[in-house]
């Protein structure tokens, strides 16, 4: 008797599933209470003016939470975020692994200062992985390294 290739693959998966059964699988956050950093909304910087609010009136109000870059006249307020749990699980009849991974998310509150310490410019930006905060802040604010072309990574 000889089995069809579908069969045999029917058969295969089967017992594979049999042997061993395993999952992977993604939580979402169940609180997105920030967990660093202070989280700051639409609402908190509503006052700030593009063009009339200074760089004294920021830090007065939203305190001093925040990192400045030392070669651009912007500053960001960033804030870290639960982004929900990964997990993985594989078991046979003889045993088992397993693990989870907290996932999060980070956002900042981006400002550019024009020579006064007026703000230019303010933008919620939700920061990339791989890139540092001030490496996003300067690109942002419109810096380019000396020595590298534009477009070159």
């Amino acid at each position: 008797m000889t089995l069809k290739p579908r069969v045999l693959v029917t058969i295969a998966a089967l017992g594979g599933s049999v042997l061993f059964t395993s999952c992977v699988g993604y939580v979402p956050p169940l609180d997105r209470t920030p967990i660093g950093g202070h989280q700051i909304g639409q609402g908190d910087a509503g006052f700030i003016v593009p063009g009339k609010t200074t760089r004294a009136e920021v830090v007065k109000a939203l305190g001093s939470g925040y990192r400045e870059s030392s070669v651009v006249p912007a500053m960001a307020y960033p804030w870290e975020l639960p982004a929900g749990t990964t997990f993985w699980f594989l078991m046979s009849p003889y045993q088992a692994a397993g693990d989870t991974h907290k996932l999060t998310s980070w956002r900042a509150l981006f400002l550019e200062f024009d020579r006064r310490g007026v703000v230019r410019r303010k933008e919620f930006v939700r920061l990339k992985k791989g890139h540092s905060l001030d490496e996003q802040l300067e690109k942002w604010a419109g810096y380019h390294p000396p020595g590298l072309l534009r477009g070159v990574q």
